[in-house]
């Protein structure tokens, strides 16, 4: 199976991050728990020095065959969160900012002069990254910029990808939990996992989980607060997006329901009529439904 675009990729999952410089003016970043979701490495660490020169390695995009200059910088790594247990240092490529022209030229860049985040000697940082598929340093996607502790977000991102961190260690006791809340808190942060494309993109095959785990993520979600009305845009993911992330389609017996608002009534509350929705699915043609994960392909 191929995504055929970014874009496409974004409606079904709201992970995936988009290269085109265009789009990363306008789209908001992903929340923290998000961004912790969609790549398999994210670290507490601290920025503490750069190789004088740059490094040339391939342009990681899927389907790019240009070739960028890199900078590395040597990340200390004070808490591994996820991916990142034994890791005590790192080393993080990024594409340095266009150098001016002393002769007062346009200014020179380097490569196609692709660059998010420039990272500073000093700053401590919440990191989320994917390894480079043909050198041997990290790089940012393009939706996951890192969250630097000193701003006014760090502690609520620390704690929201913190949280995440414990589910994808131990998935089977997250789904475990007490309350019906960390349930599908749970089990939404594990369906989007199993769900979200390559980070830098690519082509994935499609592998069915096991019947029992799929039928305790499915239950774990229809426990959880679907509503849409009035919730925030940086809260933490929603069973309602794990469920819109599994696609379902009329071959899976899924009818989408039809949401008719009465004139001078409150306003519907998608996300309600949604779960719903999918209770009765669920008790019917989708007792027998297994979630598929999305594997990838390696890169060419």
């Amino acid at each position: 199976m191929r995504f055929a675009s970014v874009a496409a990729a974004v409606a079904a999952v709201a992970l995936v991050p988009t290269t085109s410089a265009a789009a990363r003016k306008v789209a908001a970043p992903l929340p923290p728990a998000q961004r912790a979701i969609m790549v398999d490495t994210v670290v507490v660490g601290k920025v503490v020095g750069f190789e004088k020169n740059l490094v040339q390695a391939a342009s990681p995009y899927a389907g790019a065959a240009d070739k960028v200059g890199y900078q590395i910088a040597t990340i200390k790594v004070e808490t591994g969160l996820v991916g990142s247990e034994k890791l005590k240092e790192i080393k993080l490529g990024f594409v340095p900012p266009p150098k001016a022209d002393p002769n007062g030229g346009p200014p020179v860049r380097g490569g196609r002069g692709r660059f998010g985040f420039v990272p500073t000697e000093g700053q401590e940082l919440i990191l989320f990254l994917v390894k480079h598929p043909t050198a041997d340093f990290y790089i940012i996607p393009g939706m996951a910029m890192p969250v630097d502790l000193k701003g006014e977000e760090a502690k609520e991102a620390l704690a929201s990808v913190k949280a995440v961190a414990a589910v994808l260690a131990d998935p089977a006791k997250a789904l475990k939990a007490d309350k019906p809340e960390a349930r599908a808190e749970a089990a939404t942060a594990i369906v989007l996992k199993y769900r979200a494309y390559p980070a830098l993109g690519g082509e994935v095959d499609l592998a069915a989980i096991p019947a029992d785990e799929s039928k305790a993520l499915l239950k774990a979600l229809g426990e959880g607060d679907w509503a849409t009305n009035n919730r925030r845009y940086d809260a933490p993911p929603s069973p309602l997006q794990a469920f819109q992330s599994l696609g379902l389609t009329a071959k899976d017996g899924w009818v989408e329901p039809v949401i008719v608002a009465a004139p001078g009534a409150p306003p519907v509350d998608y996300g309600a009529v949604q779960r719903d929705a999918f209770l009765k699915w669920l008790d019917g043609p989708g007792r027998d439904y297994q979630i598929k994960k999305n594997a990838p392909k390696p890169m060419r």
